[in-house]
C-alpha cells in the first residue's frame, strides 16, 4: 500500500513538473514583444494603415504584445526604433521604404533584435526586409483602368519614385497596354509620402489632359476623382467607402499573414534574413469588391482581369517585377 502511495505521488510529481515546464514554454513563446513605427497616420485607409492592422492581426493570431508608433519622420526613426529595441522588444518593423538606413544602424547596437525594414539597401544578420508586391495587382489595375475608359487615357500618381513605386507603374502600364494596346498612361510623382492636397493637384491635372480613369497611390487622388467624376482605383485598403460612386475597385494588401509569419520564424528561432514577400499566390494581394461599379465595365473587361488574377495565383503567369527608373 505504501509503495502504491508512493508510485501515485511521483506520478503526480512528475505531471506537475510537465505541467510546468509546459506553461514555461507558453510563456516564452508569448514574451516576444512586436513594435512598428510608420511614417504617417494608421487612420490613413493607405499605407499606414496596412502596417497597423497587419500588427494586430498578429497580436489576434499569436497572442503577442503590440505596440506602434504612427507618425514618425525620417529623421526620427532611428530614435524611436533604439527606444523599442531598448525596452525589449525581440522584433521590430521599420514600416517605411525611407527607414532602412535608420533600421540598419540600430541593428548593429542590438544583435538579439530582429529588424524588418520596408525596405534595405542592405541587409544583416539580424535585419531583413518585406516587400510589398502589389505590382502584381498594379497590372490586374491597369487592365482594368483601360478597359474602363472611354479615351484610352488612363492616369497613375505615386509618393516617391522608391523601387516598389517604379514597380507598381511598370505594372499599371504593362497591364493597360495588354488590354488596350494603344492605350496612354500619365504618371506624376509628387515628391511626399504623404500630401493629399499635392496629390489631388496632380491627379486633377490628368484628368484635365484627358485620363478618365485614376490610379490611387496615394491620399487624395480619390479627392480629385470626386470632384472631377471619374474613376480611381483604390490601394492598399479597400477604399470605396471614400468615394463610393468612383472607386471601381481597389488593389489591398493584407500584411497579416506576413507579420504572422516572421514572428512565428522568430518565436521558433527559424528566422533568417531575407526579403519576405506575400502576394496574390499567398492571398495578400487582392482587388476589393467592386460595390456594384463593376455594371459599367465591360463584361469581357472583367473576365479577362479575373482569367489573369487566377492565372497569377496559379503561378501560370508572372507579372514582370520591373525597377527600372522613370521620367
Amino acid at each position: 500500500m505504501m509503495i502504491n502511495r508512493m508510485m501515485h505521488g511521483l506520478k503526480l510529481a512528475a505531471l506537475a513538473l510537465s505541467l510546468v515546464f509546459a506553461v514555461t514554454l507558453a510563456a516564452a513563446a508569448d514574451s516576444l514583444k512586436i513594435a512598428m513605427v510608420m511614417p504617417g497616420p494608421i487612420s490613413d485607409n493607405d499605407w499606414n494603415s496596412v502596417g497597423y492592422n497587419g500588427l494586430q492581426a498578429a497580436a489576434k493570431a499569436l497572442g503577442v504584445e503590440v505596440a506602434y508608433s504612427e507618425n514618425v519622420s525620417d529623421a526620427d526613426a532611428e530614435r524611436v526604433l533604439r527606444d523599442y529595441a531598448s525596452r525589449g522588444y525581440g522584433l521590430i518593423f521599420a514600416h517605411s521604404f525611407s527607414f532602412g538606413d535608420a533600421a540598419l544602424n540600430v541593428a548593429e547596437d542590438f544583435p538579439d533584435t530582429v529588424f524588418m525594414a520596408g525596405t534595405a539597401k542592405e541587409l544583416s544578420a539580424n535585419l531583413g526586409t518585406y516587400s510589398n508586391p502589389d505590382y502584381q495587382g498594379a497590372y490586374l489595375a491597369g487592365m482594368l483602368g483601360a478597359g474602363a475608359s472611354k479615351t484610352k487615357m488612363i492616369g497613375w500618381v505615386g509618393g516617391m519614385p522608391a523601387p516598389n513605386m517604379v514597380a507598381n507603374l511598370h505594372a499599371y502600364e504593362a497591364g493597360a497596354k495588354e488590354m488596350v494596346p494603344d492605350v496612354r498612361v500619365l504618371h506624376t510623382f509628387i515628391g511626399s509620402w504623404f500630401d493629399p492636397p499635392k496629390a489631388k493637384e496632380a491627379a486633377i491635372a490628368q484628368v484635365e489632359q484627358g485620363a478618365d480613369v485614376l490610379s490611387a497611390q496615394g491620399v487624395g487622388v480619390i479627392d480629385a476623382a470626386i470632384a472631377k467624376n471619374v474613376y480611381a482605383l483604390g490601394a492598399m485598403t479597400d477604399q470605396n467607402h471614400l468615394g463610393p460612386k468612383v472607386v471601381l475597385t481597389s488593389v489591398t494588401w493584407d500584411l497579416g499573414p506576413l507579420v504572422t509569419a516572421v514572428a512565428k520564424a522568430v518565436q521558433d528561432k527559424s528566422w533568417k534574413s531575407a526579403n519576405w514577400s506575400y502576394g496574390i499566390a499567398e492571398g495578400s494581394v487582392k482587388l476589393a469588391d467592386f460595390h456594384g461599379l463593376d455594371a459599367g465595365v465591360p463584361p469581357e473587361v472583367l473576365k479577362a482581369v479575373q482569367a489573369k488574377f487566377e492565372a497569377i495565383k496559379s503561378g501560370a503567369f508572372t507579372v514582370p517585377l520591373d525597377t527600372t527608373d522613370v521620367q
